[in-house]
């Protein structure tokens, strides 16, 4: 038999984890909508026009590097989801 404020110390503890569970619903659901921002994200960088073959203005200034190139490289090796539902 629990004394009353065992109870009380328990029942305190659902709502604590009540509320993480409510808190980590929110952070996952943000999570995934950032996941499918970055994928169109990909898609748009993806589309952008290519470079012609010497260097853009656009690349010069940024110091003889395709920028769209590397932005393209930085969202293709991001990490992917791993999750498992």
């Amino acid at each position: 038999m629990l004394t009353r404020a065992a109870y009380e110390n328990l029942e305190g503890q659902r709502r604590r984890v009540g509320a993480q569970g409510a808190r980590l619903h929110a952070l996952r659901t943000e999570l995934d909508q950032f996941a499918v921002f970055v994928d169109r994200l990909e898609r748009a960088a993806a589309a952008l026009p290519e470079c012609s073959p010497g260097l853009c203005a656009a690349c010069a200034r940024a110091g003889g590097e395709c920028a769209r190139k590397t932005l393209i490289t930085a969202l293709a090796e991001r990490p992917k989801k791993a999750r498992g539902r």
